[in-house]
Order: structure tokens, then sequence, then C-alpha cells
């Protein structure tokens, strides 16, 4: 049996004990405890450390990051010279004209090889603007594999404080079917002594199955926490244990990995266009030959042992090719700014909307723990009311719903405020620091 087939199980008991009798359940509530039979806790650093560097998205861009590396080093290659050895064979019919005017044909076989080599001393440092382009495209690649990596983080944190919603959901649940439970009890108790009517002992009734079904849609709602955070992981599911998530830096800016890489890219764009005159310059190569071997039949009467020669070459399409090159280059590098600008303020844009949520969030937080806490009094007192004949059984029932709405609330308000607080770090470029991952 998988480890993942287990909370089904636990469904399917805990929808069977809900089907039978009042009295049955009653004595069937200490075996649910198997709900709390999972795997052992695991923080969220933990987890993501764990599963991080065998997420396909971090993978994919750590391919890309060496892609982008190598491409830097075939830049880097166009500063030194190119070095090669190349080799001849062949024959011909040919004639050499003598000084005494005798013309005779002959065939000649040619077997010759030589070692060259060819530097380019200048094109206008056309290379090196390419080089400093590719580097800033190596930034932009670390960029984007920080990007993933905070990105996949994430993406983690937020099916993990999904599952802890739903977890810390359940008990208090479970707190007030058992308190409802025994209610019932309580006014069958009553019932059958005269004390109370059939219509009390209905009233708790269908309140309990209020509370069955609700409880019942929670636990549903925790396995498929579970397995959404077990499939996305790909790994071994694990129960979730309360998450502390610290605040950004006193200077809250948009540094997140896809700020920095739009920024890098679009310097390496505009690194690549050139100057106007760039177009017009010439080329200067050096090239130097040294002949190897040379086993021609029969020897020309003149040979080349070795020679290097200086060329100054100069090209210009008369139908425009490299201006419109660098215009191209020019329009891609202003895309490219204005894609960097769009992204900073999409940043900007959502991380000034962050701090009124979280401050919200820490004080309904605060104000519902008052409240819960008053409505722990009121339900004391309200169950020695009922004992006395006081309040009605609809007021005490209504005590307890009232109570777990408010924990409900607690744990939802705390979500949100997680979930605000893992955007605000991702955005801010803190949230593997804080995850201890950088």
């Amino acid at each position: 049996m998988s480890a993942r087939s287990a909370p089904g199980l636990v469904i399917a008991l805990a929808i069977a004990l809900a089907g039978v009798a009042p009295g049955v359940r009653a004595q069937a509530a200490a075996p649910a405890a198997p709900l709390a039979a999972t795997p052992p806790a695991e923080s969220l650093a933990a987890m993501v450390a764990r599963v991080l560097s065998q997420d396909p998205a971090v993978r994919v861009q750590g391919a890309l990051l060496q892609a982008t590396d190598e491409r830097r080093r075939q830049a880097q290659s166009r500063l030194w010279p190119t070095v090669g050895v190349s080799s001849t064979r062949g024959s011909a019919n040919v004639t050499e004209e003598s000084l005494f005017g005798s013309n005779l044909p002959f065939d000649r076989r040619t077997d010759r090889t030589e070692a060259s080599i060819r530097w380019n001393l200048y094109n206008f440092g056309n290379d090196a603007a390419e080089l400093r382009g590719a580097s800033r495209d190596l930034a932009a690649a670390t960029e984007d594999m920080r990007r993933a990596r905070e990105e996949t983080a994430e993406r983690i944190g937020e099916s993990y404080i999904e599952l802890l919603r739903v977890q810390l959901v359940v008990p208090h649940s479970q707190r007030r079917l058992d308190a409802v439970r025994q209610l019932v009890q309580q006014v069958g108790r009553q019932n059958q002594a005269g004390k109370v009517s059939d219509a009390d002992l209905q009233q708790a009734q269908a309140s309990l199955l209020d509370a069955e079904v609700a409880h019942e849609q929670l636990l549903a709602d925790l396995v498929s926490a579970r397995e959404r955070l077990a499939t996305l992981t790909g790994s071994e599911l694990r129960e979730a244990v309360p998450v502390a998530l610290p605040p950004p830096g006193a200077s809250v800016e948009a540094r997140s990995g896809l700020v920095a890489a739009a920024r890098e890219r679009a310097q390496g764009a505009r690194e690549r266009v050139r100057p106007m005159v760039s177009l017009v310059a010439p080329k200067v190569d050096l090239e130097y030959r040294q002949r190897l071997a040379d086993h021609t039949t029969p020897a020309s009467t003149t040979t080349e042992r070795f020679g290097w020669t200086l060329s100054a070459r100069w090209d210009f399409p008369v139908a425009g090719e490299n201006f419109a090159r660098r215009a191209e280059g020019e329009r891609r590098a202003e895309a490219a700014e204005a894609e960097a600008e769009r992204v900073l303020r999409a940043a900007q844009s959502e991380l000034a909307s962050l701090p009124p949520r979280i401050a919200q969030s820490e004080r309904a937080v605060a104000q519902i723990e008052r409240q819960i806490a008053q409505y722990d009094a009121l339900v004391r007192a309200g169950e020695l009311q009922f004992e006395a004949g006081r309040r009605t059984l609809a007021q005490l029932v209504q005590l307890h719903d009232s109570r777990f709405n408010a924990e409900q609330r607690r744990v939802e308000q705390s979500h949100r405020l997680l979930q605000a607080r893992l955007r605000q770090l991702s955005l801010t470029g803190g949230l593997l620091p804080a995850l201890n991952l950088e």
C-alpha cells in the first residue's frame, strides 16, 4: 500500500462513522486518531531544499545557463588567433614555359601540407562589443536561474501553506464536532427523562449532521492539499509544520530574479548596438603560413617555405545590409529596455499593494485572538446555563458555531498573512535567503 492511499482510507473511515447512529458514533470517535498517523513532519525550508535542485524548471534554466556560458566563450574566442592545418593532394596536367621556348606538357602530382595562423587585428571593436553583450547574456541567464529557484520555492510554499491552513482548521472542526456530539448525547438523556421535547432532540441531531458534513469536507480538503503538494514536489508526502517568514529588509525594492534578468538582457542588447562609423570601418587581418611537408612531383621551380600577409579589407553592401542590421539591433535594444521597465513596474505595483494587506491581516489576527478568548468564556458559561435551564439548545449550539467560525477566520487571516509575506519576499529577492537557500 502506498503512502498516498492512507488519507483515502481515513476519509472512508470518517464517512462510515458519520453514517451510523449517534451512540455508535460516540463510541467509535476514538478510532479517528489515525488522522494524525502521517509521515514525519517537515518544515518548508527543508522541503524546498530537498526538491529544489530536481525541479524541472530549475533544471531547464541550469541547462540554458550552461548554453549561454558556451556562447560567451565563443565570443571570447574571436579575440584570439585561429590556428589551422591544411593538406592538399591531387594531380594535374600542366605545361611549363622554358627559356628556350619549348613547352612540354607533363603530369604533376601534388602532396603538400602546411600550417597557418590567422588573427583579426582590427574591426572597430565589434568582437569586443559582442563579448560584452554575451557577458550580459550570461548575467541574465544567471538571474533567470535565480528566478526559476524563487518561483519554484514560491510555488511549493503556496501549496505548503495551503496544506497548513486546512491542517490547522481540522482540529478546531474536530473539537466542535465532539462538543456537538456530546450535546446530542446529553439532550438524548434529557429527552428520555422527559426534560426536553422531541423537537429539541431533532434540532440537536440536525446540528450534529451539519457539523459532520463540514468536518468531512475539511478532511477531503486536507487529503486534496496533501496530494497536490506530493505531486508538485514529486517526493514523499509529509505533514506541514507552522511557517515563520521574516519581513524584508529596510529597503523594500523589487529585486527578484525576473527584474534583474530583464535589466541584464536590456544592457546586453544595448552593448551590441555599434556606432554608425563601425559600418564603414575596414578590417585588418594578419596571416602567417608555414609549410610542413611538400612531396609534389615533379617539384615546382619555386617553393614557398613560409610567409606572412597583412591584409586590410573594406566591405560595404550597397543595398544597405549593414545599416539595416544596426537598425535591427537598436530596435531590439529598445524593446528589451521597454520590457525591463514593464517588468519592474509590474513588480513595484504588486509590491506596493502588499504592506496594507499585511498590516490588515496582522490586526485581524490579534482581534480574532481576543474574540476567541471571549467565545471560550461564553461557551463555558453557556454550558453551565444550559444545565441550569437558563439557555436554550439553539443558543448553545450557536455559541459553538460562532467559536468555530472565529477559529476558522483566524486561520484564514494567518494564511493570508503568510501568502502576502511569501509574495513580498519573492518580489524583493529575499525568499531564498529566508529559507537559507541562496
